[in-house]
């Protein structure tokens, strides 16, 4: 499959900081999701606008034929509700977003600023720019669409989490597979680090030359709030190392990489590379509670991890977008004199970033409220607030 110049564009503009109204809340590690540019170069859905109730701006062309709005900025305006409004989803401006390095600055914007939006670009513009977008100085009978400008796919929704290497879950079956660091050829060091040559406890018939193994402290034991069974360990990711030579009883290796320092007697079990770039999935069709937190915490907050007694067996996969929920009990319309179900409380969102055969661990992306352990998720539309 081509990667067109819009996809590569999209790509490197994941990583764009923030760019807010003054005034606006934060929404940092919001991520991009895939445009419909056919629905988007045709007039923006009704339903979106509603839901917005974003005033939208005059249309114009841009340089490379493609048709768009010029949104003057209001105050509290941010790209989230900007993206939503114009493009029919809140994810996609950071995959779009594009500065203008003529402008001071172009990573904020404030009232009265204007932004050009269409389903290729979404940028800050000068007035000037802005007016000749709107009269249709661009528009002539040549702006024909570059091949390579139109996407081949639409680049999937995607969250970047920096921190996934220190995350980690143990399950109770998996452990019973794990060894340990027995040694250091360094006799005289107390603690490990990066190129510190160490004896593990695998022998020629477990690894092989090559093998990498990641480093693991264990934490606390986890309990499935439901069952009460032990599900396994809330473990601290210290590094990784890599097996240098094969002997009966025990292998040699080298600390490739260390988080933190390493001692003897930590543990090892085969390392997997994860992706820090999470594709954002679907909406799952799972419920379940959170089971743990990190270090017994009562309450987590955003980009805290929590533990959930769900996994892949019940469909709940990396990448799942979910929502921490407290049921309400139900009011009384005292004018009315009926009694109603009022809805759920919304108190977190948060997405998979590992997921086991039956326990997930996930990020908390946004929350309104503390989460405790005990409360229960389920499947969310999004990751937004």
């Amino acid at each position: 499959m081509r990667l067109s110049k819009l996809a590569l564009a999209a790509a490197l503009a994941l990583y764009a900081s923030p760019v807010l109204a003054e005034g606006s809340a934060d929404e940092a590690g919001a991520a991009p999701a895939a445009i419909d540019t056919a629905a988007v170069e045709a007039d923006v859905p009704e339903a979106a606008t509603a839901a917005t109730g974003m005033e939208l701006g005059p249309v114009g062309v841009d340089q490379n034929g493609h048709r768009g709005r010029v949104h003057t900025v209001t105050a509290h305006d941010t790209l989230w509700d900007i993206s939503d409004a114009y493009l029919g989803t809140p994810w996609v401006w950071p995959s779009v977003w594009e500065d203008n390095e003529a402008i001071e600055n172009p990573h904020l914007i404030y009232p009265g600023d204007k932004v050009w939006i269409s389903p290729y670009s979404m940028r800050k513009v000068t007035e000037q720019e802005a007016d000749a977008l709107i009269s249709g100085a661009y528009d002539t009978p040549a702006a024909i669409e570059d091949p390579d400008l139109v996407p081949d796919f639409a680049p999937r929704p995607t969250y970047r989490y920096s921190e996934l290497e220190s995350t980690g879950f143990v399950e109770t079956e998996e452990m019973k597979g794990a060894a340990s660091i027995i040694d250091s050829v360094e006799h005289e060091r107390t603690m490990l680090s990066d190129h510190t040559e160490v004896i593990i406890g695998y022998g020629e018939n477990d690894v092989a030359v090559g093998d990498q193994f990641e480093i693991f402290r264990t934490g606390e034991q986890v309990r499935d709030p439901e069952t009460h069974d032990v599900v396994g360990y809330a473990v601290h990711q210290l590094g990784w190392l890599e097996v240098t030579e094969v002997h009966p009883g025990a292998s040699r290796a080298i600390i490739r990489a260390s988080r933190s320092e390493i001692e003897r007697g930590d543990q090892l079990l085969p390392r997997h590379i994860r992706d820090m770039d999470i594709e954002i999935q679907p909406m799952p069709d799972v419920e379940g509670v959170v089971m743990h937190t990190p270090d017994m915490r009562l309450e987590m907050a955003s980009n805290d991890v929590v533990y959930l007694n769900r996994g892949t067996d019940q469909g709940l996969t990396v990448g799942a977008p979910l929502e921490v929920f407290r049921p309400m009990p139900d009011g009384v319309d005292t004018a009315q004199g009926t009694k109603n179900t009022l809805p759920d409380e919304i108190v977190a969102k948060l997405l998979v970033v590992e997921s086991n055969a039956d326990t997930s661990v996930a990020l908390v992306t946004h929350t309104r409220r503390e989460i405790n352990r005990g409360d229960h998720f389920r499947g969310a539309k999004t990751l937004g607030p």
